[in-house]
């Protein structure tokens, strides 16, 4: 039989190859493996450095490459390059079936995992699934991110994180043992609050972009510059020095995706509905609200309709068509950790589709960091153990976009090492006119509102935009039960950072406070970061993190006011 198979012609021995592993895309490639142990002929003319198309053919078959075309914006991957990352990818999976951790691959493996989640259109995560990536993400969790684990490594906990928070799904996080979910927040509670192990602050940066976004004295140690550059040696991605995801907004993601897994418990003393206070005047939340409240959970991918798809469906190229976009929802955090070899650092057109996203009604949570001020002056603390966040309470809030085109100047914008969240809070002034100007009010800028489905003949890029300016207030329906705030903030078009300034809307309010929240946008629904109280001391300050999402976009016409 054998002298029979090595007189096929090679593209002949290629297909029949290929048909024994298109049947189980789930498997290795053993099949054909098998294959090449028949004979050295066989081996010779079959073998990755021989035949590169067979096994790029096999990568189109298995893995999403629409993303990954869309964002490079170069020439397709030789079928060499496709053919070795099949071989990477393949690896990277056969370690995530045995649950197989290795410390020095540990780091090449969360990066190939990580970009492949980033390029999913549901064929990369059907992938990871199949093969129990939630599983050996908690695993992975369990070794690196603990204060004895073996790796010091912020770039393994950042992007063991970021990966956590892409595969695992709410009721994944639910059926892990309590236990198992206090022990995971007590060891991401240093990198949220910025702690070193000691109960020191740390240095965990939130920006991007390598500059600090906000004074000392304001958030101490809460930027820094981040130019580490990723050991990622795929040839795949040999268009980009990547920069590590940030170790802050990830553990905040996940802190949240952790915490409500436990629904927040709904007073019993309070009324009904709303209408059941009014004719009692009593103001604030109602059982009702509360349980609203609830029911709004922060959005994890998982759980975003994917199902690990038949084998029948990966032949289907109308269906894939029809997935093609669900690697859009991560060009932003792609844009973020990668820069394009040969192009200038200033270059952040790609960041700028973050533009029109925070447009809408968002609603979530904020928690609240321990401080020295209120703890109790008995209570015995632990040094190297980080408290807990002492509530957790609803915000809600609708947004809306200006932006500043030529031959218009926009705002005076921020130094590079100046404080971005304080610039927010300065500009303040807005007329009728949709023009912006100083608290000083000197000179004026003219902006225009941004319109989701403008078609008119005077429509511009978003992108070319030079400014963007975010106004917004509380739904009215909701200023009885949490209060009503005004928002105003910027967005720093080199690196996506949004800031929002909360301010009470009315007067006698003052004693709210003013508070200012930073942070990123994910997956375009997800609005991340953390807060602070504006104008107070180190120690007076009240601080904490937030997580807001996207319940109501924007409406297609003119907007008649808030």
């Amino acid at each position: 039989m054998l002298p029979h198979l090595e007189s096929i012609p090679v593209d002949i021995l290629s297909q029949i190859a290929f048909f024994t592993v298109s049947s189980t895309p789930f498997n290795g490639l053993g099949a054909v493996l098998q294959l090449l142990l028949c004979s050295r002929c066989i081996h010779d003319a079959l073998s990755l450095t021989s035949c590169p198309q067979l096994y790029a053919r096999v990568f189109r078959t298995r893995f999403d490459l629409v993303a990954h075309l869309r964002r490079s914006k170069l020439p397709p991957p030789t079928t060499t390059n496709l053919a070795l990352e099949l071989q990477r990818r393949c690896t990277v999976l056969q370690r995530i079936r045995h649950h197989r951790v290795v410390d020095h691959r540990i780091l090449p493996d969360l990066w190939t995992i990580y970009l492949m989640l980033l390029e999913s259109d549901g064929m990369n995560e059907s992938q990871l699934h199949f093969a129990g990536i939630a599983q050996y993400i908690r695993i992975v969790l369990k070794r690196y991110l603990g204060r004895q684990g073996v790796s010091r490594d912020d770039t393994a906990r950042a992007l063991a994180i970021s990966v956590a928070s892409l595969v695992w799904s709410h009721k994944f996080i639910t059926n892990l043992p309590s236990e198992e979910r206090s022990q995971m927040l007590s060891e991401l509670r240093p990198f949220v609050l910025s702690l070193n192990v000691n109960g020191t602050r740390r240095r965990c940066p939130l920006s991007f972009n390598g500059s600090c976004n906000r004074a000392p004295q304001m958030m101490s140690g809460a930027c820094i510059e981040t130019k580490r550059r990723a050991p990622v040696s795929s040839l795949y991605t040999r268009e980009y020095a990547l920069t590590a995801p940030s170790l802050l907004s990830a553990s905040i993601f996940l802190t949240f995706a952790l915490k409500e897994a436990i629904a927040l418990q709904v007073p019993k003393h309070l009324p009904p509905t709303q209408a059941v206070a009014r004719p009692t005047e009593r103001d604030g939340p109602t059982i009702e609200d509360f349980f609203a409240i609830t029911r709004r959970r922060t959005p994890l991918v998982a759980d975003s309709g994917h199902q690990i798809p038949s084998r029948e469906s990966f032949a289907d190229h109308t269906g894939r068509k029809m997935r093609a976009s669900r690697s859009l929802v991560h060009d932003e955090e792609f844009y973020r950790i990668a820069r394009r070899l040969g192009f200038p650092d200033c270059d952040t057109w790609e960041l700028r589709s973050c533009i029109g996203l925070l447009s809408g009604t968002w609603e979530g949570t904020y928690m609240t960091s321990p401080s020295s001020f209120c703890r109790c002056p008995s209570q015995k603390s632990d040094p190297a153990v980080s408290p807990d966040f002492v509530c957790r309470q609803p915000i809600q809030c609708r947004l809306e976009e200006h932006l500043c085109f030529t031959p218009c100047v926009p705002l005076p914008s921020v130094p590079r090492n100046g404080d971005f969240g304080e610039s927010a809070f300065r500009h303040l002034s807005m007329n009728d006119s949709n023009e912006f100007s100083e608290a000083t009010g000197s000179s004026k800028h003219r902006y225009e509102l941004f319109r989701p489905t403008d078609t008119s003949e005077s429509y511009r890029n978003p992108r070319e935009a030079l400014d963007v300016v975010i106004t917004g207030e509380t739904p009215r329906r909701l200023e009885a039960s949490w209060g009503a705030f005004i928002f105003f903030g910027r967005i720093r078009l080199s690196d996506g950072l949004v800031t929002l300034t909360r301010k009470p809307k009315y007067s006698g309010d003052e004693g709210r406070g003013t508070w200012i929240f930073e942070g990123y946008i994910h997956s375009k629904c997800s609005f991340v970061g953390r807060w602070r109280s504006f104008g107070l001391s180190e120690r007076e300050s009240l601080r904490g993190i937030f997580s807001l999402t996207k319940v109501e976009h924007p409406p297609s016409h003119l907007y008649c006011g808030l």
